[in-house]
């Protein structure tokens, strides 16, 4: 009895363990905790019908975009052409500000050292519908042809880049600066053939060469007896103070004067005109030149002779 008794116990007991274990099982277990890290400004985040603050470094601020189109220009790029003797391009960019909101230009920079600009102010904020100009000069000192630039405006919409050429002519071989005018009636007071040579030689070789009659005076003669700013010892040669002949011209254009300015001309002195050359000259200046009006009064320019002293130089009479 006493073992049956046992047994009946023990199936007994198997059977609550069977039924608690299947209803355990339909039973769904409870979420996992969530740890919550609240923080300011912080959005919402909703999973499995539990709300948790998400941290975050500060708040969430809009992406700023540049706006190529917020500055308005009158142009671009611009070109200014210089005259002879100009060293400086000046110009002048107008802008305006079309866009919805303030635009600040911080700096402006440009591409060389040669070429600078000004702002009306720096920051300079330019309000929706604000109007202005940007200057700029470029120097061209030592410079002629085209020379092309670049300034950048750096704003609060982007960068805006503007293109800047200046053209130059360059320079004329006929104007002369003071100093070495100076220098070069120095160095042909000492030594009248120096013209033919080195830098002289630019002016006073290059343009007589195969040229004839009239053109050959203005290109070897008239640069200095015509000139604007001639020295005191050149004579006006449509002026002159005596007769003169064909032998007269033939010998000064031939053989010069020592202790003065003017040259010997004449390939054998060490000039550079040929016999023939020599003669069409001749044959203007007792042709047509004579008949040619008087040009205005030129302005002297002093001199310099061996001794440091200035003189004025008049040809002597025809022999």
């Amino acid at each position: 009895m006493t073992t049956l008794a046992h047994i009946g116990s023990r199936l007994a007991w198997l059977a609550f363990l069977g039924t608690t274990a299947a209803s355990l099982a339909q039973t769904p277990p409870p979420p996992p905790p969530v740890q919550i890290r609240p923080a300011a400004s912080a959005p919402a985040v909703t999973t499995n019908s539990y709300t948790v603050n998400v941290p975050v470094s500060g708040p969430i601020k809009p992406a700023v975009k540049n706006d190529p189109n917020a500055l308005k220009f009158d142009a671009a790029t611009k070109s200014v052409e210089l005259k002879q003797g100009e060293t400086k391009g000046l110009f002048k960019f107008a802008l305006t500000n079309v866009a919805k909101e303030a635009v600040t230009i911080t700096s402006l920079h440009t591409s060389c050292g040669c070429t600078a600009g000004k702002l009306p102010s720096t920051p300079w904020i330019l309000q929706p519908g604000d109007s202005g100009t940007v200057d700029f000069t470029m120097d061209m000192t030592g410079k002629f042809g085209k020379v092309t630039k670049t300034a950048t405006l750096a704003t609060s919409a982007g960068p805006f880049i503007l293109s800047l050429t200046s053209v130059a002519p360059p320079p004329d071989p006929t104007v002369m600066r003071a100093g070495d005018r100076t220098r070069n009636l120095q160095v042909a007071a000492a030594d009248r053939q120096a013209v033919f040579r080195n830098d002289c030689a630019t002016c006073h070789v290059h343009p007589a060469t195969g040229k004839t009659g009239k053109v050959l005076f203005d290109a070897a003669c008239g640069i200095c007896h015509d000139a604007e700013h001639r020295a005191s010892m050149v004579p006006i040669l449509r002026d002159p103070k005596r007769a003169t002949d064909a032998n007269y011209w033939t010998k000064w254009i031939s053989e010069g004067r020592e202790g003065s300015l003017m040259p010997a001309f004449a390939l054998n002195r060490g000039g550079i005109l040929t016999e023939e050359q020599i003669q069409s000259l001749v044959s203007y200046l007792e042709g047509d030149f004579k008949k040619e009006p008087v040009k205005g009064p030129a302005t002297a320019v002093p001199t310099p002779t061996k001794a440091g002293t200035s003189a004025a130089f008049t040809p002597p009479p025809a022999k």
